[in-house]
């Protein structure tokens, strides 16, 4: 063999290490190709449907997280509310139904109450609560009571003056006859009340300050 024929031996050799090898595919039915995009398909959707689910789920559940604690805080201060009003009207409501029943007893037991005698019925509770502060401050004026404590029981013992002024406005108003006098004397007897009611505040304050009844000997 020449030097020319080994030479192209050599480049064939070459030539046939360089072919890549056959391969052999499996061939699909395009109706199995169908089917397996389809399943895939359906997959990644149940994969989306969950994941939205689980957001959705997560979002309720931190909804409701915030409005538990917002609706437990307006019953709590509802709750407040109430127990106030009972706290502050309890004594008051306690005593007006003490009040009415006995002026009903009396009225049942002794007749239609003239003006005058429903005016002294008025005078005489308001001189019990005098008579009951006096007592109790000239009895424990060895106590510790601040000018606060002071001015609150002066105020009671003060009162006097508004139940006084309110009574005679009623009695003023009650005159007026028909409809009207109704609606004028509660609305006469309220204000009176309470305007007056301000005036013992500075008494009881003014004379809180310039005496030592009540106060630490």
């Amino acid at each position: 063999m020449s030097r020319t024929e080994r030479k192209q031996e050599r480049r064939r050799e070459r030539g046939d290490r360089r072919k890549p090898p056959i391969r052999w595919h499996r061939t699909i039915p395009r109706d199995a190709l169908l089917d397996m995009a389809e399943d895939d398909n359906e997959e990644r959707r149940d994969a989306s449907n969950q994941s939205e689910q689980q957001e959705q789920s997560e979002q309720d559940d931190q909804s409701g997280q915030e409005d538990r604690p917002e609706q437990q805080g307006r019953w709590e201060v509802y709750g407040r509310g109430v127990r106030t009003a009972l706290r502050n009207n309890a004594t008051a409501y306690g005593f007006s139904i003490s009040i009415t029943a006995a002026y009903g007893l009396v009225t049942g037991s002794n007749g239609t109450a003239t003006a005058w005698e429903t005016m002294a019925f008025a005078l005489g509770a308001a001189v019990a609560f005098v008579l009951v502060g006096l007592v109790f401050i000239v009895r424990f004026r060895e106590g510790s009571l601040g000018e606060g404590g002071q001015v609150e029981t002066m105020s009671g013992a003060i009162d006097l003056m508004s139940v006084i002024a309110a009574v005679a406005v009623a009695f003023g108003l009650s005159r007026i006859p028909g409809f009207f006098g109704w609606p004028l004397t509660a609305l006469g007897t309220v204000i009176t009340y309470l305007m007056v009611g301000g005036l013992d505040v500075l008494l009881a304050r003014s004379a809180a300050s310039r005496t030592s009844v009540g106060r630490e000997q």
